[in-house]
Formats: structure tokens, sequence, C-alpha cells
């Protein structure tokens, strides 16, 4: 076991010398200003209007569907937006080539006076008038953490290798089982599900062997409701729009590692258990929502020093719910019928 803390004590130098370059600063720093998303508004108007404002400066004014299928908003108009400093405004202004219900034509010119995650307040330049945004939730996000334990003989790791009293030959009898993160995007009509994590599959030799990838559907899929097997730990929680699209940016980055093959490290867990650490900490990079477990790959260390480096992603998960099991979303309270038809 010492062997596996000096294997992690080397692991921890070298990203504390490359936190730069791999971008996940332990010093949480206020998060940048995204407009992008739909939000409610005070905005004068008798009718609730729903405002989506897309990456490519445009902002579409939605309001609820009476006459479109399968529809829960239809669009009433169309404008484009600027922001003086996306990151850090201070000023947004709406350009409606005609007017509208809420915006005269022309430029409607806001002072931001201040914001956050999920709103921001603006005052109109001029008649003074104050109105708070918020993010409305035309859409429900859910990150879930799973892991599963399992053995298998035949499976040489040299990171927990014994040496067979008979053969001489290098042995091991432990084979991590699957554990990933997986994003769930509601919008009421359909539900869009990626993963990403480490699973055991069979090899062109009939081996069994750990793979870090996109979990097959049979794996995941076990884990859309909470499972009732000892071997089994998940937490899933539910994240804001901002938080959501943080923890995916973690996403997208290893996904691509594993498109092009350039994952940290040789050793597959210790790339299932760096990525989970990215991710779940990336939920807290605005402020603390979940508790967790600071690995520090020291011998004192609750996970490293009691468990394989296999067992280690299958831990960490379980020390996180065990820290946050109040914020566990259950079957109960997961909202499998949820219609975004209320503003």
């Amino acid at each position: 076991m010492k062997r596996i803390a000096l294997l992690y004590s080397l692991i921890f130098i070298c990203l504390g010398a490359n936190a730069v370059a791999f971008g996940q600063s332990e010093d949480k720093k206020a998060c940048p200003f995204n407009i992008v998303g739909t939000w409610k508004s005070q905005a004068a108007t008798t009718n609730p209007i729903l405002f989506r404002f897309a990456p490519d400066g445009t902002v579409t004014l939605l309001s609820p569907s009476t006459s479109i299928p399968d529809a829960d908003f239809e669009m009433l108009a169309a404008a484009k937006y600027k922001l003086d400093a996306p990151s850090a405004p201070t000023r947004l202004d709406i350009i409606a080539a005609r007017g509208n219900e809420v915006f005269g034509r022309g430029t409607t010119a806001m002072e931001i006076t201040g914001y956050n995650d999920d709103s921001f307040t603006t005052v109109n330049a001029k008649d003074g008038r104050s109105s708070v945004w918020v993010r409305a939730k035309a859409n429900r996000y859910f990150l879930t953490f799973a892991a599963r334990g399992v053995k298998v003989d035949g499976f040489v790791d040299d990171s927990s290798t014994d040496i067979h009293p008979r053969t001489g030959r290098a042995t091991q009898t432990t084979l991590g089982g699957p554990a990933f993160a997986m994003w769930t995007k509601m919008d009421g009509r359909k539900t869009v599900v990626e993963t990403l994590g480490i699973y055991p599959t069979t090899d062109s030799m009939g081996r069994m062997v750990p793979v870090v990838g996109a979990i097959p559907a049979d794996i995941y899929k076990e884990f859309a409701n909470e499972t009732r097997k000892d071997s089994d730990v998940m937490i899933r929680l539910e994240l804001t729009e901002a938080e959501f699209e943080r923890t995916q940016k973690v996403f997208k980055t290893w996904e691509k590692r594993v498109r092009d093959k350039t994952l940290l490290y040789d050793d597959p867990y210790l790339n299932a258990m760096e990525f989970l650490r990215r991710a779940a900490e990336s939920i807290n990079l605005c402020g603390e929502k979940i508790q967790l477990h600071k690995l520090t790959w020291h011998e004192n260390d609750q996970i490293v020093t009691k468990f394989n480096i296999p067992q280690h992603p299958l831990e960490y998960i379980r020390v996180m719910r065990k820290k946050n099991d109040k914020l566990h979303v259950t079957d109960e309270r997961f909202p499998r019928d949820w219609r975004p038809t209320t503003f």
C-alpha cells in the first residue's frame, strides 16, 4: 500500500506543476457571467414571456404555446442583443428591428447593476425602471455519479500485484467495476443522456480489461433508477443550468481526450479517478454546493490507504454519497413527467 501512496504522491506533484495546463485550480474564483439560456424578467407585460438568449447574439421572446402541437412554447418576436463585456458586463443592449410587446423599435439600453449564476438586475437607461431577470426552468439538469464493485479472476494490474507462491508469476484477482458520470438533460418531451467513465469489457484475446470511454447503455440504464444491489453506489444531483454547463466542459474535454487517445496516464483507473474528481469539483467552481472528498494522495487518505487503485473510483463515489445524502434525488423526487409549463 505504501507503493500506491508513493505513486499518488508523484501524481499529485505532477498535477500541481500542470495546474494551468489542465485547468482546475483549488482556489475558487468568481465565475464569469453567462447570459446564454432562458430567462424570466419583470419587463412590463401582462402576459408571461420568456427570453432565450443564444450564443450568436440573438434573443427570442417566447410565450406558452396554444396553437403549435407538441410544443411548449411559441415565438413571439426576435431581436439582437449586445453586452459591453460578455464575462463581466455593465450594459445590455436589445436591438429590435421592429417594435414588439416588450421592446420598442431600435435599441433599448439597460445598465447591469448586479449578476450571479442565476439572476441579474438591469436599470433601463431611458426611464430608470429596474428589472430582475432570473433563469427559467425550460430544462431540468441532473448529474449522476455511479459505480459497481466487481471481482474478476485473471486481470493483472501491477498497482496491487501479488506473486503466486508456486509459479512466481504476478497474479491479480480484482478488477474494478464500472464507475462513471452521467449527464441527463430534460426538456419535458425528450431526455438526453451522456456518459463517460470506466467499465470492464472483453478484449480480442478474451481477457477482461478496463476501458475508459462512453458507458454502454446496458450498464448506465441500470442506474436510471436507484439501484438496490449491495455492490452498487450512486448519487444523483440536480444542477442549475450554469452548473450543468460547467460540468459539461469537463465532460467535453475528457471525451476529446478519449477520442484523440491523449488521456493523462497509462493506467485507466488513474484516468477514471482524475476525470471523476474534476467533474465533481467543477460543481463547486463558483461556490460550495456539495461536500467533496479532497484526495491528498498521501498514506493517511482514507481511500488511498484502504483500497487498491481499481477500487478508488467506486470508493470516491461512495464517500461523495455519504457526505451529500440529503442532496441525492431519489426516484420519488425525480421529475420523470415534468413539463416546462409554469412560469
